[in-house]
């Protein structure tokens, strides 16, 4: 093997892509030498970061050296910034090295620009500053070159930029790891300038939890807290408390319990309890509980900080939770965190925490629907398919939410569950860094170091446009087409071991194929819906038996000529070369996913698109039916659902195209967490891809209750926290009076009241029914005598009001 192939060769094993000719790049360091200007363990553990980083893209290995070489001879310098003229090094003119936490100056010098330095504030500094170069250095086989000028100085905003890694059954993909594994995960996160790292340890002598994992988690939780130390960077551990502990004898078994974790991790920075989500015990038991974990915590680990978070407190349990802090002042807490499910807002939170208490966040960057932060007015074909845990690159989403949190907090610890979020962590941490950075140049930064230094405006263009797939209706999306050829361009330019093995690409390949063939299923499924539907309307001349059996064949269309079917090929290839990249888990049975919630996005790949299973569920009760006319009268209203007379106005709820009069009090970007605005909400799709005969005429009629959902009834419009669910209806028959028809279900089976302009009774309280039916109130008639009517729904017990239908229909 000749020294270039074999240098192709050990790119190739570290899984980076390889395209088919490189471009020249300003200045060559390929001949560097490495000088630790500073005697520390961090910054020693940089500069092995800086060589063996470099050396697994380039197959060159930097020789570290004592001493700066003379003349121009290539060269990069980590070094504190109190010892920069030891070796007779300063700034270049104008640059500063900041006198700030973590910061560094990164500048170019020499006749030929081929000395790099990097001088910390810090050993942290230095570590982010090498980071820094990484990002840029366009490292190829046998070449590593450097766009010039580099030069920067600066500091990070945000004090706290972490990540949550849970080695436990609930992840979908890091239970399947190893400690070296976790390592270069972690190497990789501070490299773009995460300074903390959240474990989720308990205490359990057990086997291991899942069947992928390598190790208990006790064993491992310890080996990770010794690879953090190792960076330098925080360690941090999320504690749930299991169960009430205004329950002494819980309280005094939790408390053991706490001691055992807490001796389990050789190093702990902060400690996260979380109020709720889980967590049961009212905060007027639990802070006193939590002044008891303290002095446990503190005898293991003598100086590490102790946060709470509000989640799941109701208005009186916030209340008692600040005025305690505000009166007891405790010395033991340092802060609180404002995480999913909190029902006041960021800015509530600082406001009503005392100045001498700290407030970080905790942000869902990792699910998409039944979250913190749902993907705005989503497709429903995304979240029944993808569903909830699914690759989500949402790089400009997730810099506006950091950005809009800026002010009222220090920093973060992202909520993650796997690495299917690993674009957003990214952001994160560099925005936390500038919040004004540019979103375009760190997907740059993360195409050239992740996926190959030919590739950076490509995985640039690649990831915003994954962004964009999820905006407005499938259907109609040109995005979805043009990411699809974006990232198969690529892939062609890629080397096939590549391709098998970075797992970053094979994420970014997964989305484009599934979106893609996403919507050409839809095509396919609304296309057959609409010939049955066609079908049906003939009922009166051909009979009712006759028009649903052509109904059937209408809809069985997609299962004789399946839509795309080379793309179906490339998905279910790609799930098991996740799977054997990183262990990513993306179906239950087959690569062992702890649930279908858990990024098992290949369980819904099939999934229904139409009302096929709801259509022919029904059939199977007409076609039993003894009356021609009952028959043509049940199948007339199948074809009217949604129009049951002229005039009436109909309301998808839950669909963002088919909800025109629900009131949307504020723009997303004003309240991404949807504290006080409606948001379309999800529920779990029980409907399975079956065996069509299972839906044949011949087959027996189905028990009551049991036909299987309308999608409309797997969605509905909800409201949370601090708002009522509202829907307004303009330009009405003032002459007219009128009904309200509604379906009321969702997950949170929650108990609601409804008015009509704030002083009308329509209901009282009215509690869910399991399945759903269709419900009918009259509308008082001196409601609509205006021309307008508002409608408000109120709950009165559970999370908060849900409806997935309504029609307003005009009285004959």
């Amino acid at each position: 093997m000749n020294f270039s192939s074999r240098l192709f060769a050990i790119a190739c094993a570290w899984g980076l892509a390889i395209p088919l000719a490189a471009s020249a790049q300003n200045v060559d360091i390929t001949k560097s030498v490495v000088i630790r200007g500073s005697d520390d363990s961090v910054i020693g553990k940089a500069v092995t970061v800086l060589i063996e980083e470099v050396e697994k893209r380039s197959g060159t290995k930097f020789a570290e050296t004592a001493a700066v070489p003379a003349g121009d001879a290539p060269a990069i310098v980590a070094v504190l910034a109190r010892d920069l003229a030891k070796l007779n090094g300063k700034p270049a003119e104008g640059l500063t090295i900041p006198d700030k936490a973590e910061g560094y100056a990164i500048w170019q010098a020499g006749a030929n620009n081929n000395q790099v330095w990097i001088a910390g504030h810090d050993p942290r500094g230095v570590m982010f500053g090498v980071g820094h170069l990484l990002r840029k250095l366009e490292m190829r086989p046998g070449k590593i070159t450097l766009p010039a000028p580099l030069r920067y100085a600066g500091a990070p905003v945000d004090r706290i930029r972490g990540q949550q890694l849970g080695y436990r059954n609930a992840n979908n993909t890091w239970d399947a790891w190893d400690e070296k594994q976790f390592d270069q995960h972690i190497r990789e996160l501070i490299i773009f300038g995460n300074n903390a790292i959240e474990l989720i340890p308990d205490f359990d002598a057990t086997p291991k939890e899942s069947p992928v994992m390598k190790m208990t988690a006790t064993e491992m939780n310890e080996k990770l807290c010794h690879i953090i130390h190792s960076y330098g960077i925080d360690v941090w551990a999320w504690h749930a408390l299991k169960g009430d502990v205004s329950d002494p004898k819980l309280a005094e078994s939790e408390l053991a319990r706490s001691r055992e974790v807490f001796k389990q991790l050789p190093v702990l920075d902060a400690l996260f309890i979380p109020g709720g989500d889980p967590g049961d015990t009212l905060p007027k038991y639990l802070m006193p509980f939590m002044e008891k974990l303290a002095a446990v915590l503190h005898e293991v680990h003598p100086t590490c900080e102790l946060w709470v978070s509000t989640q799941g407190f109701e208005d009186e349990d916030s209340e008692f939770f600040f005025n305690y802090l505000a009166t007891e002042k405790p010395k033991w807490f340092t802060g609180v965190i404002f995480g999913p499910w909190a029902k006041m807002d960021l800015k509530e939170i600082r406001k009503h925490t005392p100045k001498e208490f700290r407030v970080r966040t905790y942000p869902d960057i990792t699910h998409t629907v039944r979250c913190q932060y749902p993907v705005p007015r989503w497709d429903r074909v995304f979240a029944h398919t993808l569903g909830r845990e699914p690759a989500n690159p949402r790089p400009i989403a997730q810099a506006h939410i950091h950005n809009g949190e800026l002010a009222d907090s220090e920093g973060f610890v992202t909520y993650s569950d796997g690495v299917n979020d690993d674009v957003n962590k990214i952001i994160w941490s560099m925005v936390g860094w500038d919040p004004k950075a540019d979103i375009t140049e760190i997907l740059k930064d993360y195409g050239r170091f992740f996926i190959g230094a030919d590739f950076a405006n490509e995985t640039a263009e690649g990831l915003l446009g994954q962004e964009e797939n999820w905006k407005g209706a499938l259907a109609d999306n040109k995005s979805v087409d043009k990411n699809l050829a974006l990232w198969q361009g690529v892939e062609k330019r890629c080397d096939a071991k590549a391709l098998k093995e970075n797992w970053r690409l094979q994420q970014c390949l997964m989305r484009a194929y599934y979106d893609a063939y996403q919507k050409a299923r839809l095509l396919a499924e609304m296309k057959a819906e609409k010939g049955a539907y066609n079908a049906l309307a003939k009922a009166g001349e051909v009979g009712a038996n006759d028009a649903m059996e052509a109904a059937i064949m209408a809809l069985s269309t997609p299962d004789h000529n399946p839509p795309a079917p080379e793309l179906k090929k490339r998905i279910e290839q790609l799930g098991q070369e996740l799977f054997d990249s990183i262990g990513m888990q993306l179906h239950v049975e087959k690569y062992k996913a702890s649930g279908a919630e858990r990024g098992a996005i290949l369980e819904g790949l099939d999934r229904p698109l139409n009302d096929r299973y709801w259509l022919q569920g029904h059939f199977l009760e007409i076609f039993h039916e003894k009356d021609e006319q009952v028959k043509l009268d049940r199948i007339n209203k199948l074809i009217n659902w949604e129009k049951p007379v002229p005039g009436t106005l109909y309301d998808d709820l839950g669909n963002g195209r088919k909800e025109p009069h629900l009131v949307i009090a504020n723009k997303w970007e004003d309240d991404p967490g949807y504290v006080y605005t409606a948001q379309d909400e999800f529920q779990r799709d029980p409907r399975v891809p079956q065996d069509p005969g299972q839906l044949e005429p011949k087959a027996d009629a189905p028990p009551a209750g049991t036909i299987p959902p309308r999608l409309s009834w797997l969605d509905q419009a909800q409201t949370l926290f601090r708002a009522d669910l509202q829907m307004k209806y303009e330009n009405l028959d003032p002459s007219t009076t009128y009904t309200l028809r509604a379906v009321y279900t969702g997950r949170f089976k929650s108990t609601m009241t409804l008015t009509a302009d704030d002083k009308y009774e329509v209901h009282g309280p009215v509690k869910f029914t399991d399945p759903p039916e269709v419900v009918e109130f009259k509308i008082p008639a001196e409601a609509t005598k205006d021309g307008t009517l508002e409608l408000r729904w109120k709950k009165t017990e559970g999370r908060g009001p849900q409806v997935a239908e309504v029609w307003l229909i005009p009285n004959s």
